[in-house]
């Protein structure tokens, strides 16, 4: 009774294998760009052409506004430039014609130089608005500024949007 017993020893042989480690970690991300889009002309919004959440490209067609008011204003604009043109082209011929003939007296010359001047004037005018009336149609294509995820969109077709609104 008094005898001790040898005590029980197990063994295990080793191998080596591989093991994944994963560590969640509590943090927060943060863009490094971000891009407010906002119309820049005022209209019903006609289409969103993206898909929330998804990959646009920078220059990408986000969003389609009626463009009908601004289709009208470069038609009207085209054919005040065209207008424009055509006193230019014809105090031109009536001067020259005056002059050749020497059929016009130093005052009628002097008002004749004012008004092709003043044609020539109208016609810069012109293209200057058939310029301005272009880019506000080229504005009902609202673009990405820049290529990255898009967010949730804030505005859907129907909506009446306002030139630089806040959303």
């Amino acid at each position: 009774a008094g005898a001790q017993r040898a005590p029980q020893v197990s063994v295990t042989e080793i191998q080596p294998t591989e093991l994944d480690m994963t560590t969640t970690l509590q943090g927060r991300t943060a863009s490094y760009l971000v891009a407010d889009v906002r119309p820049q002309v005022a209209g019903i919004l006609q289409k969103r052409l993206f898909k929330e959440g998804s990959e646009v490209k920078e220059g990408q067609a986000l969003y389609q506004i009626d463009p009908a008011v601004y289709e009208a204003a470069v038609a009207s604009a085209k054919a005040e430039l065209q207008r424009a043109q055509a006193v230019l082209y014809q105090t031109r011929l009536t001067d020259a014609q005056l002059v050749k003939t020497n059929a016009i007296s130093k005052q009628n010359n002097d008002d004749a130089q004012a008004a092709y001047k003043q044609a020539q004037a109208a016609v810069a005018a012109a293209e200057a608005g058939l310029k301005n009336a272009q880019i506000n149609l080229d504005y009902t294509t609202v673009r990405s500024p820049i290529s990255g995820r898009i967010g949730r969109s804030l505005v859907t077709p129907g909506a009446l949007l306002s030139a630089h609104q806040a959303q």
